[in-house]
């Protein structure tokens, strides 16, 4: 029979996050009398050790051993927990919507009861991060607040998690002002100590930083992503600190500190090398991105290609397009674009920016034109500067003249304000070829030489790297192919263009590389692994 003091015992190292000795102690608990609230505990013990198979054993436990005490509610609280925790560690969504399933048969009619509310958290977790049905999931987060009103004081942690994911479920609707108010002042008291449980802790903060991502706002995220690390080293939250510093790697990224985010991201693979948790698939599908970004394309899409998340499939189409294979990018994207639900706002509109600019490179106006326009609604919706900085460059890449550079110019304006300085290297540079295009050579110098130090800076790039995202990737086609001693009729014809565009290409790739001949941007090209 346990005793008094085993229990004091396991709670402290409990509560200390010492979570071997607490799994330790509560796993002798449940030998000496098969206490299902000892198997809880021992359940999340082990969700703090990343360790799938005794989560999910001991929370079957436990459920069994409410069931057979006949404590309907505690069979309900472990049910709901493995709902998601059955997602989580790769069990499906299907077993994990059996579990909320039955966790709510248990309850019936009882809706006034803790147990009640956090069944509807897990339910809004379900419907954000499966089923990405944001309205459901704000239905959900707001029966689990009015449940904790109703409450009160018998479970004070149930109203701070309620209106975080209230909040979260409005950004991902795109109510951006009206959502992020509700995960500051959620993320404040869990920070400050006002939440008891650390899992909810933890997964407040990471709400906030997502929901920071999806907005693309850089300093709210950085601020929390630094404040929620330093909580994950002071209380020994190991699978806390590698999804935030999934999300910190982000950040770094958007930022501009390429090396930064190189070093969280294989960090963080190293740290979950042998875990099931779907977090490691958004660090490879990140780290994908940012090999894209320096150039080294194969080692990109050996990571790319393990994911089948949108952010990994938009990678992939950006990659084709660096590639020269506009036509792949554009079947990618539209394939995307067609399954993506209509609960995925900030994939859709990310996604269609990409469809944009494949769709213009394939030569597929109209296609590109409808991504376009559908782009701007969204925008006009949202309305935050990283966003409508989107749209105003898709509208440049299907503009020509003056309305091509005053669109460039309002995005490179706008991603400026966003603090996206990758996006505005790229706006830079392409508002360098629509000056060229008009003959304003000196503009274009000047935008040039920004976009090729910022693109250095940013990814401490050699020359050659430099290079490859200065010139399109038709450029790159052409001097390629200049590189082996094919003449200008020959590249045509394996380009299928015209000679005049060829022409005109070699004629960009001179300014932009600042050689004067043929010969001299072959040797460039072979010089700096461009040929």
């Amino acid at each position: 029979m346990a005793t008094g003091e085993q229990w004091a015992t396991a709670e402290a190292a409990f509560a200390a996050g010492m979570w071997r000795q607490a799994a330790a102690s509560f796993a002798a608990l449940t030998a000496a009398d098969d206490d299902p609230r000892a198997l809880e505990r021992l359940a999340q013990a082990a969700w703090w050790l990343d360790d799938a198979k005794m989560t999910l054993g001991a929370r079957e436990d436990a459920y069994r051993g409410f069931r057979a005490a006949g404590d309907a509610r505690g069979a309900a609280r472990a049910a709901a927990a493995l709902g998601y925790d059955s997602i989580l560690f790769g069990r499906g969504a299907a077993v994990g919507r059996g579990w909320l399933t039955r966790a709510s048969d248990l309850l019936g009619e009882q809706r006034d009861v803790p147990e009640a509310g956090w069944l509807a958290v897990r339910q809004a977790e379900v419907a954000l991060n499966v089923d990405h049905d944001p309205v459901e999931a704000l239905s959900a987060s707001t029966r689990a607040c009015e449940i904790a009103d109703r409450v009160g004081a018998v479970d004070g942690d149930l109203a701070i998690v309620g209106r975080a994911l209230t909040g979260l479920s409005r950004v991902r609707q795109g109510d951006v002002s009206g959502g992020m108010p509700f995960l500051d002042a959620a993320a404040a008291a869990a920070t400050a100590g006002d939440v008891r449980d650390l899992m909810w802790t933890g997964k407040i903060c990471c709400w906030l930083i997502s929901a920071c991502q999806d907005a693309h706002d850089l300093e709210r995220a950085a601020q929390w992503c630094v404040r929620v690390q330093e909580i994950c080293v002071e209380r020994h939250l190991a699978p806390l600190f590698l999804v935030c510093r999934t999300q910190y790697a982000a950040i770094l990224f958007e930022c501009g500190d390429a090396s930064g985010a190189e070093s969280a991201l294989l960090e963080v693979l190293e740290g979950l090398d042998r875990s099931s948790r779907l977090t490691r698939l958004d660090a490879v599908a990140q780290l994908g991105e940012l090999r894209r970004r320096q150039g080294r394309l194969a080692q990109a899409r050996d990571l790319l290609e393990q994911s089948t998340s949108p952010k990994a499939l938009m990678s992939l189409a950006r990659l084709d397009l660096d590639e020269g294979h506009p036509g792949r990018a554009w079947s990618t994207i539209e394939e995307l674009l067609r399954s993506l639900p209509s609960g995925q706002l900030w994939e859709q509109i990310d996604a269609l920016a990409v469809a944009v600019e494949a769709g213009a490179a394939a030569g597929l106006r109209t296609g590109a034109l409808a991504a376009a326009s559908h782009l701007r609604q969204l925008a006009a919706a949202v309305g935050t500067p990283a966003v409508l900085g989107q749209a105003d460059a898709a509208d440049a890449r299907l503009a020509s003249g003056v309305a091509a550079v005053e669109a460039w110019q309002d995005a490179a304006r706008r991603f400026r304000s966003a603090g996206l300085v990758f996006y505005e290297a790229d706006a830079r540079r392409q508002l360098a070829a629509a000056l060229r295009a008009m003959g304003d050579l000196a503009g274009a110098r000047q935008h040039e030489e920004y976009a090729v130090a910022e693109l250095g800076r940013l990814l401490g790039a050699p020359e050659g790297l430099q290079a490859r995202g200065l010139l399109t990737a038709r450029q790159r086609d052409v001097l390629r192919l200049v590189a082996r001693g094919l003449t200008n009729g020959a590249i045509a014809s394996r380009l299928q263009i015209s000679e005049h565009t060829v022409h005109r290409h070699l004629a960009n790739i001179f300014d932009t590389l600042d050689v004067t001949s043929r010969t001299a941007a072959a040797a460039y090209a072979v010089t700096h692994g461009l040929g």
